[in-house]
């Protein structure tokens, strides 16, 4: 007897923290409100992943724009921006990556970094098989870094924005992402002296990061660190030490595929623009950077939302118009 296949799980079902961030934020940025239109969830499946996605669907949309979380956030919590951009009439795709969100991962301890670069650039070819319109990409956190190597990789995306551009190796960025500075000397060296016990511990993201940080509002960052599907995750060791290891896929100075926009929160308590700015100021494309005013690491502030709005209304409509006809 055939079984019954088990139904996929979705946020508008799935009774998690989500529902709790989103009533913590501005009024303007909560979904199902007259500016954040709600986005239809899909999945697309990449390996051994089933990785889902919110999508804010626009056939006739001058842009698609993929959104990419970092290490305390999911799909759905970069929604604030999918609804922003979606209002703006652009197509908007919100993954969430293995790990994270509702994605199925059916071997969690045994993800590494390089998963994160794989399942993302299958959904950038997938999008850009869709439409012969411009894509751009817009990460997050530690998703700046990732939307920058795989812009690099699949040489897709017409445009890179970031709130932030983290190079794992470096000291100083280390310093800045964990939770506590002591941390940073000693996380490396942990992971890697003895992988084989190290690599598949369950490490909980609250206590790798600075994840209290996250937001300005500390009511907003409790929330996120609890939220299991978000900030109140676990990764394995491996995960975490592939990416300490990782390295730009290209160097700064050798990026040739696109523009990139900078937009850094001003009062960000997690991770400083001195940190990105290293990083960013050896890219030769066309770049500006944006000091998003009053706006923690997780942007959802004013006047930094309207300045994100503007700025990236401005560098989309930037790339629709030299986009080949």
């Amino acid at each position: 007897m055939s079984r019954t296949p088990t139904p996929l799980p979705t946020y508008a079902t799935h009774e998690t923290g989500w529902r709790h961030i989103q009533a913590l934020l501005p009024p303007a940025l909560r979904l199902g409100e007259a500016q954040a239109p709600m986005p239809e969830e899909a999945w697309l499946d990449v390996g051994a992943f089933r990785v889902h996605l919110d999508c804010w669907r626009r056939p006739d949309a001058p842009a698609t724009v993929v959104l990419v979380h970092g290490g305390g956030g999911n799909g759905r919590l970069l929604s604030p921006f999918g609804a922003m951009l979606a209002g703006l009439g652009y197509e908007v795709v919100a993954p969430d990556l293995p790990g994270y969100g509702l994605t199925r991962v059916e071997h969690k301890r045994a993800l590494v970094y390089e998963d994160w670069r794989d399942t993302l650039s299958a959904v950038v070819e997938t999008e850009a098989g869709r439409s012969r319109r411009p894509l751009v990409m817009f990460g997050a956190s530690m998703g700046g870094m990732l939307a920058y190597d795989v812009t690099a990789r699949t040489r897709i995306p017409s445009g890179l924005v970031g709130t932030c551009f983290l190079a794992p190796r470096d000291p100083v960025v280390r310093r800045g992402m964990v939770r506590w500075p002591w941390m940073a000397g000693l996380s490396g060296p942990m992971l890697t002296a003895l992988p084989f016990l190290t690599d598949p511990l369950p490490v909980p993201m609250r206590l790798a990061g600075n994840m209290l940080a996250i937001a300005n509002s500390a009511e907003l960052s409790r929330a996120i660190a609890r939220d299991p599907l978000s900030g109140g995750t676990w990764m394995p060791g491996r995960f975490l030490r592939t990416f300490l290891e990782s390295e730009p896929l290209v160097p700064p100075e050798s990026f040739d595929v696109c523009p990139v926009l900078m937009a850094h929160p001003a009062a960000d308590r997690w991770t400083q623009v001195s940190v990105s700015a290293p990083f960013f100021d050896r890219l030769r494309v066309p770049k500006r950077r944006v000091m998003l005013e009053n706006a923690g690491h997780f942007p959802v502030e004013e006047p930094g939302v309207s300045q994100l709005r503007q700025a990236m209304h401005d560098f989309l409509l930037e790339r629709s118009e030299q986009a080949p006809r």
